[in-house]
C-alpha cells in the first residue's frame, strides 16, 4: 500500500515537473515580459524577455533589482499603485516607462494578478509587461490633436458605472491621467454649473432610453469671473439584445467658438443699433430724443449697466449729462464736472483715442467725477464726440466690475459718437437756420416774422386779460446820409449800436425788432394805458439823441416814431402795423425826431402816399416830369455864370409836385437812377439848344444822386449823353453831395478824374450838411463848393450858421475853389456873403426857378458875367 502511495506521489511530481517545464517553455517563448514576485515586492523570477529587454542578468534582477530600469518620474507612481493593489488584493494595472538595454525608455503596460493558497492568502503575484510604446506614440499624437482641438473622448459604462476618458477630459477636470484614476460621473457633473449639470443627467437618461445620439452645450462653473463652454456628444452603444450598455462620445472645449459666435452676434447687434440710431437721428422730432436713444443703444450694445451722453452746449460751458442709463434720476440734466477740471476728469475731450479705465480705484491718470463716484462704477470707456478743435461732448459706457473693451466695442461707441456729433451739428445748424429765419442777421433782433408771431400771442393775451399793447414804428432820420458819408461798414456798426440802445429802454417781455434798412419796431405788451407808450417813446428819443462815437467819429441821429395801440387803433397785428407805419410818416412830415399817435385820417395820408408812389412809376413814361432852371450869378458883377436844372412833376390830378415830395420816394422805390438819367439828358439837350440859338447861359448844373453816381458805368453814361446832345463838356457841371464823394474814396477819385478828363466841371452840393475831410477834398478835381441854403438863411441871425458859412468860404478859397451860396433872398445876405469872400450865389433875390421859355427870355436880357 505504501508502495502504491509512493508510486502515485511520484506520478504527481512528474506531472508537476512536466507542467512546470511546459509553463516555463510557454513563458520563455512569450514576447511580453513575465515576472513573479512575493507580496512584499521581492521578485523571484523573470522570463528571458526581461533579461533581453533590460540587459540585466537574472541575479541582478531578483529581489528589488527590477527597480532601476523604471523611469525616475514613474517610480513613485508605480510604487503607490502597487501598494494600493497589494493592500486591496485587486488586480494591478499601470502604464509606465521602462529603460531598454540601449538606454531608451519605452512605454509599458504592466499588469499583475494575485495567486492565493487554499486559505485565500496571497502567496505570489504573476505579472506581465507589454511594450505599448507605438500605441502610446499614436495616443500622444491623438491627445495632441485633441488638445489642439480641445476635444477629448470618454466612455461611461452603464452596467458598472465606470468611466474612461482621454487626456483632454482629464485636463478639463483639472486632473492628471498619469496619476489620477478615471473620473467618476459625479466628478464630471461637478465640473458644470447647476443648470448644465441637470442637462447632463437628462442627456444620459434620454440617450439611454432612446438609443439616439445626444448633443448638448454645457457651461462650467465660474472661477475668477471666467467659465468654459463645453460641447458633449453622447453615442449609445448596445449589446446583442439591443439594450444600451454604455455611452461613448466626445467632450470639446468650444469656449473660443462660443466667444467668436457671441462676438459676431454682439457685432451684428452693434451694427444694427448704430444703423437704427442713424435712422432715428434723421427722423426724431427733437435732439433730446436722439440723446436718449443713444444712451439706450450704448447700454444694449456694450452690455453695461451705465451709459452716459454728456455734451457741451457751448465751447466754454461745462459738460452736462443729457441722457443716460442706470444713473439716479436727478443726475439727468445736471452739470457733471467743473469747467476748469473738465479734461482732467474726462481726458477723452482732448484726445481722439478712447479713454479706457479697467479699474477706477487703481487708475491714477484721471480724477473720477462725482457722477461716477456716487454710483457702483468700476470700469468704463469714454470717447470724444466731435473733434478736439470743436468738441461736442463725451459718450461713456461703464461696468460694475473690471471689464475689458474690444476693438469692436470701441468702434461701436465711436460710431455712435459720430452719429451723435452729426445729429448735434444738424440740430445746431437747424437752430441757427431757425434763428436766422426769425432774427435780423446784423443786429440779432427779432425780424418781422418773429415780431408778428409774438404780437399775435400778446394780442390774444391782452384781449383775455383786458390789457393794452402798443406798437411803435421807428425810422432813423438822416441814416442814409451817414451811409453815404462813412460807408456801409460804419453804417452797420451804427445800426448795431442803435439796436443795443433801443433794447436797453424796454422790459424783458417787450420786443425790439428790426424791419430792415433803418426801420425798427418796438412792441410793448401788457401795458395799462397809452401813456405808457408815450413814456417809452420819450425814452427812445432821448437814448438815440445822445451822440454815437464810432471809429473816433461823432454821429448825431434822430428818430421819428409812430405809435398805434391795441385795441383803440386796431385789434389785429396787420392793422396795428399799418396804422403805426402811417403815424410814423406823419411824425417825419412834422419835423422828424418826434413821435405821433395814430389818428384815422393818417390812413388816408398813407394811402395817398402809396398812390403817389404808383403814379411816379408812370410819370416818366407819360412825360409828366419837367425841368425848371434857376440862374446862378457872380456876386461882384451880378452877371449870370450858369443855371441849375431843377426837376418838377406835373401830376395830372394833383398839379405841381415839388422834388422834396417825390425824390425821397424815388430813392426808396428804386426809380432815382432812371429819373436821374432823364434829368441829365433833358438838361444837356436844352442847354445845347440854347447854345445853338446863340443864347449865352454859362454852365448847366445838374444834381447827381448817390445811387446814380455809384452806377459802374456812370462816366460812360455822361459821355454818351454829351455825344447824343452835342453839348460841350465844359458847359456841364455835375453836383454831388459830400456823402457821395466820402464813401469809397479810391473809386470816387477815379470817377471824378475820369469826368474831369472829359472836360466836365464838378461841384460839391449842400456843403456843410454832411461829413468831409479836408485831406480828401484836396485830392478831388473840384471846381466849386455850394453852401447849403440852411446856412444862408441863418447867416445873420444864427451865430453858428454864420461861423459855418465863413469856414466853408475860407476852406473853398484856400483850395482854389469857387464858392456859391444857395438860397440868397435878401441884399443883406448877399452883402454879408461878399464880405466873407463868397463869389457866387443863387436864390429868389435874383430869380425863382424858371420854365424853358421864361429862362430863355431871362437869359436874353441879362448880362453874362
Amino acid at each position: 500500500m505504501f508502495n502504491d502511495h509512493k508510486t502515485e506521489l511520484g506520478r504527481i511530481q512528474d506531472a508537476l515537473r512536466t507542467s512546470e517545464a511546459e509553463f516555463r517553455t510557454l513563458v520563455e517563448t512569450m514576447p511580453q515580459i513575465v515576472w513573479v514576485t512575493r507580496p512584499d515586492g521581492w521578485h523571484v523570477d523573470f522570463n528571458q524577455s526581461w533579461l533581453d529587454y533590460t540587459g540585466l542578468t537574472l541575479e541582478e534582477s531578483l529581489g528589488f533589482g527590477w527597480n532601476p530600469p523604471f523611469h525616475p518620474d514613474d517610480r513613485a507612481m508605480a510604487a503607490e499603485r502597487w501598494l494600493q493593489a497589494t493592500s486591496s488584493g485587486t488586480p494591478y494595472e499601470i502604464e509606465y516607462r521602462l529603460r531598454r538595454w540601449d538606454g531608451v525608455y519605452h512605454w509599458m503596460l504592466g499588469r499583475a494578478v494575485p495567486m492565493r493558497d487554499a486559505d485565500g492568502n496571497i502567496v505570489k503575484w504573476f505579472g506581465t509587461c507589454t511594450d505599448i510604446d507605438d500605441l502610446k506614440r499614436i495616443q500622444e499624437r491623438l491627445d495632441e490633436a485633441q488638445r489642439i482641438g480641445k476635444i477629448g473622448n470618454w466612455e461611461y459604462n452603464l452596467i458598472n458605472g465606470e468611466t474612461s476618458c482621454s487626456e483632454v477630459v482629464y485636463r478639463l477636470l483639472g486632473k492628471d491621467s498619469r496619476h489620477d484614476p478615471p473620473p467618476t460621473l459625479h466628478e464630471i457633473a461637478m465640473l458644470f454649473d447647476a443648470e448644465s449639470a441637470v442637462r447632463l443627467k437628462k442627456m444620459i437618461d434620454v440617450g439611454t432610453a432612446s438609443g439616439q445620439t445626444q448633443t448638448f452645450d454645457l457651461r462650467t462653473k465660474e472661477e475668477n469671473g471666467k467659465h468654459c463652454d463645453i460641447q458633449i456628444v453622447a453615442v449609445p452603444r448596445q449589446d446583442a439584445s439591443g439594450e444600451v450598455v454604455s455611452l461613448f462620445g466626445t467632450m470639446q472645449d468650444i469656449s473660443e467658438r462660443k466667444r467668436a459666435e457671441l462676438s459676431l452676434q454682439a457685432r451684428a447687434q452693434q451694427h444694427q443699433l448704430a444703423a437704427a440710431l442713424g435712422r432715428f437721428a434723421l427722423s426724431a422730432a427733437t435732439v433730446d430724443e436722439v440723446y436718449k436713444e443713444a444712451a439706450s443703444s450704448i447700454a444694449k450694445g456694450l452690455k453695461v449697466p451705465f451709459s452716459a451722453v454728456m455734451l457741451l452746449d457751448e465751447p466754454q460751458i461745462p459738460l452736462f449729462l443729457k441722457a443716460g442709463i442706470g444713473w439716479q434720476a436727478d443726475w439727468i440734466g445736471r452739470q457733471v464736472v467743473d469747467l476748469e477740471k473738465q479734461t482732467q476728469t474726462y481726458p477723452a475731450l482732448a484726445s481722439y483715442e478712447p479713454f479706457i479705465i479697467h479699474n477706477f480705484s487703481e487708475d491714477v491718470r484721471f480724477t473720477p467725477s462725482e457722477l461716477l463716484t456716487s454710483h457702483p462704477v468700476v470700469s468704463g470707456i469714454d470717447v470724444l464726440v466731435g473733434s478736439i478743435e470743436k468738441p461736442v461732448g463725451v459718450l461713456g459706457a461703464y461696468a460694475s466690475s473690471p471689464r475689458t473693451f474690444s476693438t469692436d466695442d470701441i468702434a461701436f461707441l465711436q460710431g455712435l459718437a459720430n452719429i451723435l456729433s452729426a445729429a448735434v451739428e444738424r440740430q445746431r445748424s437747424n437752430q441757427q437756420l431757425r434763428y436766422m429765419a426769425l432774427h435780423d442777421p446784423l443786429t440779432g433782433l427779432p425780424n418781422r416774422l418773429l415780431l408778428t408771431d409774438r404780437l399775435n400771442v400778446a394780442l390774444a393775451y391782452a384781449q383775455r386779460h383786458n390789457q393794452q399793447v402798443a406798437l411803435l414804428f421807428l425810422d432813423l432820420d438822416r441814416f442814409k446820409h451817414v451811409n453815404d458819408v462813412f460807408g456801409h461798414g460804419l453804417g452797420d456798426q451804427l445800426l448795431q449800436e442803435v439796436a443795443r440802445r433801443l433794447s436797453s429802454c424796454v422790459r424783458a417781455e417787450d420786443t425790439v425788432s428790426r424791419q430792415g434798412g433803418d426801420e425798427f419796431i418796438v412792441a410793448l405788451t401788457g401795458i395799462n394805458e397809452e401813456q405808457d407808450a408815450a413814456i417809452t417813446a420819450e425814452k427812445l428819443l432821448n437814448v438815440i439823441a445822445s451822440p454815437f462815437i464810432l471809429e473816433d467819429t461823432e454821429i448825431i441821429l434822430g428818430i421819428s416814431i409812430g405809435v398805434a395801440c391795441f385795441p383803440r387803433h386796431g385789434e389785429d397785428t396787420r392793422t396795428l402795423m399799418r396804422n403805426a407805419d402811417a403815424a410814423m410818416y406823419v411824425a417825419k412830415e412834422r419835423g422828424r425826431n418826434g413821435y405821433q399817435f395814430y389818428a384815422p385820417e393818417m390812413n388816408m395820408r398813407a394811402l395817398d402816399r402809396l398812390t403817389l408812389e404808383s403814379d411816379l412809376h408812370r410819370a416818366v413814361e407819360r412825360n409828366e416830369l419837367f425841368l425848371m432852371y434857376q440862374p446862378q450869378l457872380a456876386l461882384n458883377t451880378g452877371g449870370v455864370i450858369g443855371l441849375e436844372a431843377l426837376i418838377r412833376w406835373h401830376h395830372p390830378t394833383r398839379g405841381l409836385i415839388l422834388p422834396d415830395q417825390f425824390i425821397p420816394m424815388a430813392e426808396e422805390c428804386g426809380l432815382i437812377v432812371s429819373v436821374g438819367k432823364w434829368v441829365l439828358e433833358t438838361a444837356c439837350r436844352q442847354h445845347a439848344d440854347w447854345v445853338a440859338q446863340g443864347v449865352t447861359t454859362g454852365s448847366m448844373a445838374v444834381d447827381i444822386s448817390a445811387h446814380q453816381f455809384r452806377q459802374a458805368d456812370f462816366c460812360e453814361q455822361v459821355s454818351d449823353v454829351l455825344l447824343r446832345t452835342g453839348l460841350e463838356p465844359h458847359l456841364l457841371e455835375l453836383e454831388v453831395t459830400e456823402g457821395v464823394v466820402m464813401h469809397g474814396i479810391e473809386l470816387v477819385l477815379h470817377k471824378l478824374n475820369t469826368l474831369r478828363e472829359l472836360g466836365v466841371t464838378l461841384a460839391i452840393d449842400d456843403f456843410g450838411t454832411g461829413y468831409s475831410s479836408l485831406n480828401y477834398l484836396k485830392q478831388f478835381p473840384l471846381h466849386r463848393l455850394k453852401i447849403d441854403q440852411s446856412f444862408t438863411h441863418g447867416l445873420l441871425g444864427d451865430q453858428e450858421s454864420g461861423a459855418i458859412a465863413k469856414a466853408i468860404i475860407q476852406m473853398g478859397l484856400s483850395l482854389g475853389l469857387d464858392v456859391l451860396a444857395e438860397g440868397i433872398e435878401t441884399q443883406e445876405q448877399e452883402k454879408h456873403l461878399q464880405t466873407l469872400g463868397c463869389n457866387a450865389g443863387q436864390g429868389f433875390l435874383y430869380a425863382k426857378p424858371l420854365s424853358n421859355e421864361d429862362c430863355e427870355q431871362y437869359l436874353r436880357v441879362t448880362t453874362y458875367a
